[in-house]
């Protein structure tokens, strides 16, 4: 694939919601590894990656900085190792429209790749529960670094590497403001979808090119798509 338009998805609150074996997940690993039993349920996930939401649960824990980096790698392993062995229980759900979203734009021969902060094991195993993994060959994941727009660069990479894609329509879709300033330093499309926590508003507030409710019209969505063409 040599030009065409690449799209970048962020993965809870834009494809899909309900993950709860992921917070479990955290909850166990900080407990085995910090011994931490704080309640971690208030903090804001959203947008963040796995390390940066581990380090943040720590330091609300009281964790010293030092005993945190000691055991990071480890608690991040076990944390995988966690959900994968507990995914089957996952209540996953695609969002409305996704499905459909996903296969016009693989008919359409749309590249398509994932910008999230979730493990990347934990990622294709939390896509693999509803059908999804399937579409997404290559992404930039929790995994490659604790920094969200580390996240879009190493997707870039990837997809000029891997799939010889050599074009400049990029459009990277998420649902927080951090998807949307994690596009910014690389000059790309985005579309924000309040499909997570952050409302129609907040989401124009942010500086996306597109905002929409959801991502439920996916003929409005391919519109939008092949208008950046």
């Amino acid at each position: 694939m040599d030009n065409g338009i690449l799209t970048l998805f962020d993965i809870d609150g834009t494809l899909v919601r309900g993950a709860r074996c992921h917070y479990m997940a955290f909850v166990r690993s900080v407990r085995k590894f910090y011994g931490m039993k704080k309640d971690i349920s208030g903090i804001n996930y959203a947008g963040k990656t796995d390390p940066q939401i581990l380090r943040e649960v720590l330091e609300l824990g009281g964790i010293p900085k030092k005993t945190i980096e000691e055991n990071l790698r480890e608690c991040l392993e076990y944390m995988t190792q966690y959900y994968l062995a507990n995914v089957h229980r996952e209540n996953v759900q695609a969002l409305g429209g996704v499905k459909e979203l996903l296969f016009e734009l693989k008919r359409d021969n749309v590249l398509l790749g994932l910008t999230t902060g979730n493990l990347e094991p934990i990622a294709y195993a939390k896509l693999g529960r509803v059908g999804l993994a399937e579409y997404f060959p290559f992404g930039g994941f929790g995994s490659d670094s604790p920094e969200r727009p580390c996240l879009v660069k190493k997707a870039l990479e990837r997809a000029r590497e891997d799939f010889n894609y050599q074009g400049d329509t990029i459009l990277v879709i998420g649902d927080t403001p951090r998807d949307v300033d994690a596009a910014k330093p690389f000059h790309l499309h985005t579309l924000a979808v309040a499909t997570g926590s952050y409302s129609v508003e907040e989401l124009q507030k942010s500086g996306a090119d597109y905002v929409l409710e959801s991502l439920s019209d996916v003929n409005k969505i391919l519109k939008i798509i092949n208008s950046l063409v």
